[in-house]
C-alpha cells in the first residue's frame, strides 16, 4: 500500500529547460557550449550538489579550464544558478491534492545549499513533509547509499513510496531498493495515470 510520494524537484516540480536559462547568461552557441560542458556537466557541479566543494573552489577551478571573457559568467552562473524558478501549475494542482488526500510528500533533490534560499519561492515545496536535498547528506542520486539515507531519516518503508523523477536511471536505482516509481517526462495526465495504477487520485 503507498503511503508516500516521493518528489524531484528540477523538471518535476519546476520547469527548467537548460537551453534557456543558460542563455540568459551568454548570446552565442560557442558561450552556451562552454557554460554547458564546463560546468552544468562538469565535476565540480556534482561535487557542489554532494556539498564537498563550496561554490567560490568550484568557480576557481572552473575558471582554470574556460576562456577568461567567460569566467564572470562562470561565477554568475553559479552563485545565482536557479535561484528564478518557473512553477509547474499542473504539478503544484496534483501536489495540493495529494497532500489533501492524506499521503505523505517528500522531495528528494541533487541540489546544493542554495536551495535553502530559493525553496521558499516554490509552491509545491510547501506540502513536503519532508526535504532531502543531496549537499546536507554527502551522497547523491542515483548512488544507493542515498535512497536508503532517505528512507532512514524519515522512517519510511520503501514498499510504501512512489518515486517521480525525471531521469530513469534515478528510478530505476530506486526500484532497486524496493520503492516503486516512475519517470516524469512533463505530462502531468501521464503521471496521473501511472499513479492511479497505486493510489487513489483524481483523473484530472
Amino acid at each position: 500500500m503507498i503511503k508516500n510520494i516521493v518528489f524531484d524537484m528540477g523538471n518535476v516540480l519546476t520547469i527548467y529547460n537548460a537551453r534557456d536559462y543558460i542563455f540568459r547568461y551568454v548570446d552565442n552557441e560557442e558561450d552556451f557550449c562552454w557554460i554547458k560542458n564546463h560546468v552544468c556537466t562538469s565535476v565540480e557541479w556534482v561535487q557542489m550538489d554532494r556539498g564537498s566543494i563550496t561554490d567560490d573552489e568550484a568557480i576557481a577551478a572552473i575558471c582554470q579550464r574556460v576562456p577568461a571573457h567567460l569566467h564572470d559568467t562562470v561565477a554568475r552562473f553559479i552563485r545565482e544558478f536557479r535561484m528564478v524558478q518557473l512553477p509547474n501549475p499542473p504539478m503544484e494542482k496534483l501536489v495540493k491534492e495529494l497532500s489533501e488526500r492524506g499521503y505523505g510528500l517528500y522531495l528528494m533533490s541533487n541540489i546544493p545549499h542554495r536551495f535553502r534560499v530559493f525553496s521558499k519561492y516554490i509552491k509545491s515545496i510547501e506540502y513536503m513533509n519532508g526535504i532531502w536535498i543531496s549537499c546536507e547528506h554527502g551522497l547523491i542520486k542515483p548512488e544507493a547509499s542515498a535512497y536508503l539515507n532517505l528512507f532512514e531519516t524519515f522512517s519510511l518503508n520503501p514498499a510504501e513510496c512512489f518515486f517521480v523523477d525525471d531521469t530513469p536511471v534515478n528510478v530505476e536505482a530506486a526500484k532497486r531498493l524496493g520503492m516503486n516509481g516512475c519517470v516524469y517526462y512533463g505530462n502531468v495526465t501521464e503521471l496521473r495515470a501511472n499513479l492511479r495504477k497505486v493510489i487513489e487520485v483524481d483523473p484530472a
